[in-house]
């Protein structure tokens, strides 16, 4: 110890130390300056940008309040055909409240700008393979999330937010609630898809929703190097329990709403359908977020809206969501007339391939088309349930309101 403590002390005095140590002593404050005054690193564009995309399918886009279809639709305008995405869907609200800029395309099929959601638009192209009838000349309309992606051009105009709603097209949802609500005492009437059995969503379900959990998962992770966050949003359930559906949903002075006559007789079967397919559904929406997560994305989240609309579902005495047109009794009666003659003729030999069956059978289709047309934005949000939707998904992104510049990118 002794001669440890001499030698420390002749190193004190020596001249070599004392060099030795300034030297290094300039190196750190040297080093200190340097990291002092280094210029924070550059963000991202993404984080400086005020650029808001929407992706997705008939939800954000705003079906019902905006019309993507080429002939006029009942409860809008006779010249409300092909319509841009409606300005009072969610994605549009967020992005006005946030801040950010949002542009929208000029009309349904002109994709471009920043609002790029599809009335429905899958997922998966494969859960969609037959043509759409939306756009005029186009034997394949756009109408999957690839293509919107493609549209948006993230790597070169990054966005500070971007707003994801998809799959709910590739389980067709709405042939689901068909299926369950086409009910007399109980029995189907064999429209629509069955997609429950045994309290579970059947294996031919299973596998669409494997599908969407795959493709929303690769999508979220081509996007999030060009994004500043991407809110993949869930889905709501639409239908009420029995006990909230209003007394006087079904109709009322001579007219019929379908979807309401139709839930008031299949109230219990239709609400535990909806419930089984929109948690599924949901479930696996969250699972592709997490998978995301899994391989390094760390800029997206899941937003759960499927209280929204709890207390507000269709047939409800403050709905948020739409249930059908009023139909005429009259117009009902003929049509379901119509209908069933045609069903009595294809169920008898006797006149199968006959004049008279195919005559029947082509106004039966007349018929259905024209009772479509009432239905035809049901389970759809109303004003009041984008409205509601928005301040969801605001509020689960803890955004702060940015300085728009009004350029979209």
């Amino acid at each position: 110890m002794a001669r440890l403590q001499t030698w420390s002390a002749a190193t004190r005095r020596s001249k070599v130390f004392w060099v030795v140590a300034g030297v290094v002593v300039v190196a750190l404050v040297a080093g200190g300056i340097v990291l002092a005054t280094r210029p924070s690193p550059t963000p991202p564009p993404a984080l400086t940008s005020t650029r808001a995309v929407a992706l997705g399918d008939s939800v954000p886009y705003g079906h019902g309040l905006a019309n993507p279809y080429l002939t006029p639709q009942l409860g809008l305008p006779a010249g409300a055909v092909s319509q841009a995405p409606s300005a009072q869907a969610y994605p549009s609200l967020v992005a006005r409240s946030l801040g950010l800029t949002m542009s929208i395309r000029p009309t349904n099929c002109d994709l471009r700008d920043d609002q790029l959601a599809i009335s429905g638009a899958v997922a998966d192209p494969v859960d969609d393979p037959a043509p759409g009838t939306q756009c005029p000349g186009q034997p394949q309309p756009l109408r999957n999330l690839d293509d919107e992606v493609a549209a948006a051009d993230l790597p070169s105009h990054p966005a500070r937010l971007v707003i994801l709603q998809a799959g709910a097209d590739d389980v067709d949802f709405a042939a689901c609630l068909e299926f369950e609500l086409a009910r007399i005492g109980g029995v189907p009437l064999g429209l629509g898809t069955p997609c429950v059995a045994g309290g579970r969503v059947t294996p031919a379900l299973a596998v669409r929703l494997s599908n969407v959990r795959t493709s929303l998962a690769r999508v979220i992770e081509s996007m999030a190097p060009h994004a500043g966050i991407i809110a993949v949003v869930g889905y709501y359930q639409p239908v009420p329990a029995p006990t909230a559906i209003a007394d006087d949903a079904a109709g009322s002075g001579g007219d019929v709403n379908l979807v309401c006559a139709g839930l008031e007789a299949n109230a219990a079967t239709t609400f535990a359908a909806a419930q089984v397919v929109a948690s599924a559904l949901n479930e696996a929406i969250a699972g592709a977020v997490a998978e995301a997560r899994a391989h390094g994305v760390r800029n997206v989240t899941f937003v759960d809206i499927a209280s929204v609309g709890t207390h507000h579902g269709i047939c409800t005495a403050d709905p948020w969501f739409f249930s059908a047109e009023p139909t005429p009794d009259t117009t009902l009666t003929a049509d379901v007339a119509k209908i069933a003659a045609a069903k009595v003729c294809d169920s008898t030999s006797i006149l199968k391939g006959e004049t008279p069956c195919a005559d029947l059978t082509a106004s039966a289709a007349k018929a259905e088309q024209d009772l479509r047309g009432y239905v035809w934005r049901a389970a759809h949000p109303t004003a009041d349930g984008q409205r509601a939707i928005a301040a969801v998904v605001e509020g689960r992104l803890h955004l702060p309101r940015s300085r728009a510049s009004g350029s979209s990118s």
